[in-house]
């Protein structure tokens, strides 16, 4: 994971991620309730000189179905999924599997991170 975080100037930027990430919820827009347990974000790199990343959080007990609210939804790669068993949780870009769907489960109380080439 540090390996990870180290080859994303995106995630180590000295500046606000204001302009660069858009906050959603499972199907649209963000449900800031205490109760709703899931979160996702598009943080996009282009200003770092890096990939866009797209981060699904699920803290709730029951596994959740995400729609990636992306207008160009092709090209995302699965790099870390947490509910997996480690070497299969991190994965470099190039072992990433494809994400053909603009829906994708995420297992309850883990983390998905997608990576677009």
């Amino acid at each position: 994971m540090i390996a990870f975080r180290k080859a994303h100037p995106t995630l180590c930027r000295s500046r606000s991620w204001r302009e660069d990430v858009t906050w959603f919820g499972t199907t649209g827009s963000l449900d800031p309730s205490a109760d709703t347990g899931t979160l996702a974000f598009l943080l996009r790199g282009s200003t770092q000189a890096d990939v866009d990343l797209y981060v699904m959080i699920n803290a709730s007990t029951a596994e959740q179905e995400f729609l990636i609210q992306d207008t160009a939804p092709q090209g995302w790669r699965r790099v870390i999924d947490t509910a997996r068993d480690g070497p299969d949780d991190i994965v470099s870009l190039d072992g990433a599997a494809q994400i053909g769907e603009r829906r994708h489960r995420v297992e309850a109380r883990s983390i998905v991170v997608l990576v677009r080439r």
